[in-house]
């Protein structure tokens, strides 16, 4: 809609997404409202935000839609990923947008189960967490279905082995309640030690491991004897028992920051029973002037991810914007859930600590960074490309003797893999003709620049030898650059990159690090395109792809 003041009149007094657009309707901005109408007024007002990103924002600015939700929980959730989808221009992104992990106990039925979640809202569980590792996610699970005995079966697995336990219960993971009714007593007070464990009582679960530890290695059972050393191990040394350990911190996040050449680092800390057990870094580079605004936005859209609420936060007294964030998160109600916000000196210790990891991480960062433009720019350089492949798309085909045929396109961006931008493709061709297949598969890629608006590569890159190159070039690329990669033979050392203009493969012999960006864009579209190839082969098996195979 064009921005006019009848428009704005008419807005919604609702939550919602209002979206600003150029006078080409490329979105520039994507926010979040309690209230539409006051909102998106305020732009226009004689009070509004005179910061300078809002300034030039305002500028281009020429129309606004707007999406209304039931509640702001809705609204914020809506915002995350639209920004994550458009990536527009006056919103920061986070460049480590992970969900983080949690360990989830069911409290529901008879005998509750143990899972991991991404998703922390369900009122009939309990979470520990979140977990930045999976692995250590994975071991602290594997560690409470062997010490307790609860199931981590599905509720249909579970009916399933009513009759006759599965091998979890041989090999001491489980209690087996699926077999033995008569263990609800026992298995209800194991949950009950677990609850305690979450709810920050963890010095039971080392006693535990201890009295497991000593018991196995007098019965000389030293294998699981030593099971219990090395998990006790692993936790002393990773998770729970280390010297940072407070009864007060009991379900708190500490959050620092550090900020150097408009680069934006930020470290949160998460305490869960009063033990440092993960920690969450946040990376990314300021979008606008006003650099206080961006950490604000960059906290805000870590939190409206599903992600273990805490009951507390705790900002530095010199953290950027800190009083204003306090304001936001306390007003906000993640998920039904009020938010303790406090503001300390930043003297204190677990503060300090916050800080020293958060100047580390974007020391290192930086570095990495500078890295990749390195080598990006030897890929640049030695392929004789237009521009700098920030962006590489890598094509690959699989079938088997030209039956169930798809493509795979994976999207690295600045050397690294970015899932969201993966796609795949169902390949028409007929018969085994990889050079049609993968013919098919670029040119439809191609034609949903101007059909969807799909945003251009900068290298496109197809696992193939030189003949398949050729094949490709012949289509419309709108100036695309493209190459391709062949695997070495038996007596070759390093993979070939082959461009149009060259009849021999491009010397990598000293550029390792920059051919391997190449070499994993391969290797992954490699594996998705067999992954994809398999489930669609699967499915015809099955007979769910009859009446395609039909046609």
């Amino acid at each position: 809609m064009k921005i006019d003041e009848l428009i704005l009149k008419n807005l919604p007094h609702k939550p919602g997404i209002y979206i600003f657009k150029n006078d080409k309707k490329e979105i520039l901005y994507v926010g979040k409202a309690k209230n539409l109408q006051k909102r998106v007024s305020s732009y226009f007002s004689k009070s509004r935000d005179t910061r300078a990103n809002i300034t030039f924002l305002m500028k281009e600015a020429s129309y606004v839609d707007f999406t209304s939700t039931n509640n702001e929980e809705e609204a914020i959730m809506l915002e995350n990923k639209t920004i994550k989808l458009r990536q527009p221009k006056y919103n920061i992104l986070l460049k480590d947008d992970k969900t983080y992990s949690s360990l989830r106990i069911e409290l529901k039925g008879k005998f509750p189960r143990i899972s991991s979640s991404r998703k922390c809202d369900d009122s009939n569980s309990i979470y520990l967490g979140p977990f930045r590792s999976s692995e250590g996610l994975r071991k602290t699970k594997k560690l409470f279905q062997k010490i307790f005995g609860i199931r981590d079966c599905s509720d249909n697995k579970f009916k399933m082995h009513k009759k006759r336990a599965c091998v979890y219960k041989n090999i001491n993971m489980c209690l087996g309640p699926c077999d033995e009714i008569s263990l609800e007593s026992k298995y209800n007070k194991n949950i009950s030690a677990v609850k305690s464990i979450f709810n920050g009582k963890i010095g039971k679960l080392k006693k535990e491991l201890e009295e497991k530890m000593y018991s196995m290695a007098i019965n000389e059972q030293f294998e699981e004897a030593s099971f219990y050393r090395d998990e006790l191990s692993f936790l002393t040394n990773n998770y729970y028992f280390n010297s940072t350990n407070s009864k007060d911190l009991i379900n708190t996040d500490i959050i620092a920051s550090y900020i150097l050449d408009k680069k934006i680092q930020i470290v949160i800390l998460f305490f869960r029973g009063g033990y440092i057990i993960d920690k969450a870094s946040l990376y990314s580079e300021a979008k606008s002037i006003d650099i206080k605004h961006d950490i604000g936005q960059l906290i805000c859209q870590f939190y409206s991810k599903k992600t273990s609420i805490p009951k507390k936060i705790i900002l530095s007294d010199d953290f950027p914007y800190a009083e204003n964030l306090k304001k936001e998160l306390t007003d906000f109600t993640f998920y039904k859930k009020k938010v303790d916000v406090q503001i300390k000196k930043s003297s204190n210790q677990l503060l300090k600590l916050a800080k020293e990891n958060a100047e580390g991480y974007i020391v290192q960062n930086i570095k990495e960074e500078e890295e990749i433009i390195l080598l990006l720019s030897q890929i640049k350089q030695t392929l004789n490309l237009k521009k700098i492949p920030n962006r590489i798309e890598c094509y690959d085909i699989s079938n088997t003797q030209g039956t169930n045929p798809v493509a795979s396109m994976v999207t690295f961006i600045n050397g690294s893999p970015d899932k969201a931008k993966y796609r795949k493709f169902k390949i028409a061709t007929k018969g085994p003709n990889d050079y049609a297949m993968m013919s098919e598969a670029v040119s439809r890629r191609l034609k949903r620049i101007n059909e969807k608006g799909w945003e251009e590569p900068d290298l496109i890159l197809i696992d193939g030898g030189k003949g398949h190159l050729n094949k490709i070039a012949k289509l419309n690329l709108n100036g695309i650059d493209i190459v391709s990669i062949a695997k070495p033979r038996k007596n070759e050392k390093i993979d070939k990159i082959y461009t149009v203009s060259n009849k021999e493969p491009s010397d990598f012999r000293y550029k390792t690090k920059a051919l391997n960006i190449l070499i994993n864009a391969r290797n992954e579209a490699h594996r998705f395109a067999i992954k994809f190839h398999r489930d669609r082969r699967k499915k015809s098996m099955l007979g769910i792809d009859l009446k395609e195979n039909l046609k």
